[in-house]
């Protein structure tokens, strides 16, 4: 093999090794691309830079690459990047300074969830995982974590400006 041939080769394996999604219909199509969105009712799906929605009554198989498939690693972080988009630093950090301890103690024992916080729900890319377990023991741990932080930095502030030197 020359050189031509081993350069041309290595320009366009990214391209063959690229993986797709598969689809075949009831009529026997095929189609290779990007599923985009699944719902019960239809299919939203890309093939070079078109959508097309098909009805899942249409459907026959569908095959769906593997190479995005989400570690627990990867749930994690996707849990502590939405735990940032909870907001209520202010609240948790005013909490612990009129209600010192009590704040601290509820934000220990509360539970935390993404589909009881609203910014959560309407800002997040990750809606999908909200039910995967490891997504939700991330989520709770880092959230519970700033809440009680933030209210223990309120109580310390209460205690360092009040106090009698």
């Amino acid at each position: 093999m020359n050189m031509k041939k081993f350069l041309l080769l290595l320009a366009f394996l990214p391209g063959l090794l690229h993986a797709k999604d598969l689809i075949v219909l009831q009529s026997g199509l095929r189609f290779e691309g990007h599923i985009v969105r699944m719902s019960p009712q239809h299919l939203v799906f890309e093939n070079d830079g078109q959508r097309f929605r098909i009805p899942a009554s249409d459907l026959a198989f569908v095959g769906l690459d593997e190479a995005e498939t989400m570690d627990d690693v990867d749930a994690c972080l996707r849990a502590y990047n939405d735990t940032r988009l909870r907001g209520r630093q202010w609240h948790n950090f005013f909490g612990g300074v009129f209600f010192g301890p009590i704040t601290v103690i509820y934000d220990l024992v509360k539970t935390y969830h993404p589909l009881k916080d609203e910014r959560v729900l309407l800002l997040s890319r990750n809606k999908g995982y909200f039910s995967d377990p490891i997504y939700l023991e991330c989520y709770s741990y880092r959230a519970k974590t700033y809440a009680t932080l933030q209210a223990a930095g309120g109580w310390a502030t209460w205690v360092l400006l009040f106090s009698k030197r």
